[in-house]
This record gives C-alpha cells, sequence and structure tokens, in this order.
C-alpha cells in the first residue's frame, strides 16, 4: 500500500495505492473521492474536465458527500454544505484487512443559524480486492437531537449512458434502461443493483443508506461545467437516506456504506 500527498490542479489531495494497482484519489476540500482505478487500470468514476477542483463551486464527478440536506429539500445551499468544506486526513484504524483512509470533517452548531448543531462526520474509503467500499459516519456530538439527509452522490463512468442499464430499482426483476434523462429518488430499496454499459460492469451494495438515488440530465441539460455530450458519459446511482431523514439522539453514531465491485 502507498498513500501520498498531492495537489491537483491547485487542490490538496491524498492518493491510496493497492496492492494489484488498484488507486483511489480524494480532495480534502469535500471529502470528496474523485478517482478510482481498479485493478484492471480502469477508471470507474467520471468527473468533469471542466470542474474546477479548487472550487469554490463543488466538484462535478467523483463521489461528491451529501449531508445534511440533499438537493433544495431545505434551508441550506443545494445539497448541504459538506461537499464544499475542507475535511482533514484522520488516523487509519490499526489492523485495518485493506488500504484504507480516512477523512474527518467538524461542524459546530455556531457556524450557521440554518443547522445549528454539533457533529462529526467521517468518511472511510477502503480499497478492497475486487471493489470500493465507502462508508460516511455520523456522531451527534451536540446536546439536542439532529435530523439530515445523507447520500453518496456517485459518478459512474459508463461510456454511453443512452445504452446503459440497471437493475435491483425497479420491482419484481425489471431492468431500468436509461436511454432517456432520468432524475428519480427510489425509495426503501435494499438492493443490490447491477449497472452494466458499454464501458463498464459494476455491481453495488449499500448499507445504513434507505434509498437509491438515479440521475443523468440528458442531452437537452445546459451545464455550465460539463463539456457538450458529457452526460452520456456517466450515470449517477446514489446511495441515500432521503425518504424519511435520519434521525440522532445527542451522543448517537450513524452510518451509511456503498460498496462498488467490479464485474466480468
Amino acid at each position: 500500500m502507498t498513500f501520498e500527498t498531492l495537489t491537483i490542479d491547485g487542490a490538496p489531495a491524498v492518493r491510496l495505492q493497492g496492492p494489484q494497482g488498484d488507486s483511489v484519489t480524494a480532495l480534502l476540500r469535500g471529502g470528496q473521492v474523485i478517482s478510482w482505478i481498479d485493478a484492471s487500470g480502469t477508471e470507474r468514476l467520471y468527473c468533469s474536465p471542466l470542474s474546477p477542483l479548487a472550487g469554490p463551486q463543488a466538484v462535478r464527478g467523483g463521489v461528491p458527500v451529501i449531508f445534511p440536506q440533499f438537493s433544495g429539500r431545505g434551508p441550506l445551499m443545494r445539497h448541504g454544505f459538506a461537499r464544499t468544506r475542507d475535511w482533514a486526513l484522520a488516523n487509519t484504524p490499526a489492523g485495518a484487512a485493506h488500504p484504507t483512509l480516512v477523512l474527518r470533517m467538524e461542524h459546530a452548531a455556531s457556524e450557521t443559524e440554518l443547522w445549528a448543531h454539533d457533529c462529526v462526520c467521517t468518511l472511510t474509503v477502503v480499497l478492497e480486492p475486487s471493489g470500493l467500499r465507502i462508508t460516511l459516519a455520523v456522531h451527534n456530538t451536540g446536546s439536542s437531537p439532529l435530523s439530515f439527509h445523507a447520500a453518496l452522490h456517485t459518478y459512474l463512468e459508463v461510456g454511453d449512458g443512452t445504452q446503459t442499464t440497471l437493475a435491483g430499482v425497479l420491482p419484481q426483476g425489471e431492468v431500468l434502461s436509461l436511454a432517456e434523462p432520468i432524475d428519480h429518488l427510489f425509495e426503501s430499496v435494499p438492493g443490490p443493483f447491477a449497472m452494466r454499459s458499454p464501458a463498464s460492469a459494476l455491481n453495488m451494495a449499500h448499507e445504513g443508506f434507505t434509498d437509491a438515488v438515479v440521475w443523468n440530465p440528458g442531452p437537452q441539460a445546459v451545464i455550465a461545467d460539463l463539456p457538450a455530450g458529457g452526460y452520456a458519459r456517466f450515470l449517477c446511482v446514489e446511495a441515500a437516506s432521503v425518504g424519511v431523514p435520519v434521525q440522532l439522539a445527542p451522543g448517537a453514531h450513524w452510518q451509511g456504506c456503498q460498496y462498488l465491485v467490479t464485474a466480468a
């Protein structure tokens, strides 16, 4: 395992290299994974080349951390503040079985009246033999209950979204075709999920999260930090808890995990 700190386009980052030539790279700003290269040398995540990594806006691509608000469902900025805040490196748990990266963000109630709670968020990223495991944990360090949404807004590299399918979100084994634009919250879906595209085959599972969000804007959307035709390169499949917000008592912990596994 090799660990290094680096700067990418002006943005502080960390990179974890696995024993099979696989790697994962994350920005300290937003605690955002922006690259996962598997053991075959294939990049599995999409990151828009037009999206500045150093901010101040959120980075379009990789795995943005959505917390404590999803989209516009509350008074905060869209998708909350976690994806634009600075995170810090934390100690890797002793005896970790696989290459592991841990990032940490603290939020104080005094920082904003719109979400006046004390909490600590931890993002644990693990390179497993055939996949990537990302776990978001929240600790309520304050004296009052808190309520939040959480999601891992994962941009999967698919090559051609119009020829991509996703199994596991529809009932009775029906496969979702993604030839058309989509922006949908699938509530109470336990998974697992299977994504198949010309460029990639991934199996996905989540734990702790209750929902899945599937998003692709399609060709008609005008997005400033997305190149022409860029919509066809990715599909967002998000592990999320949105339909029913998480309720966390003082001193309590919550965590949700998304596991991406390469498939033949």
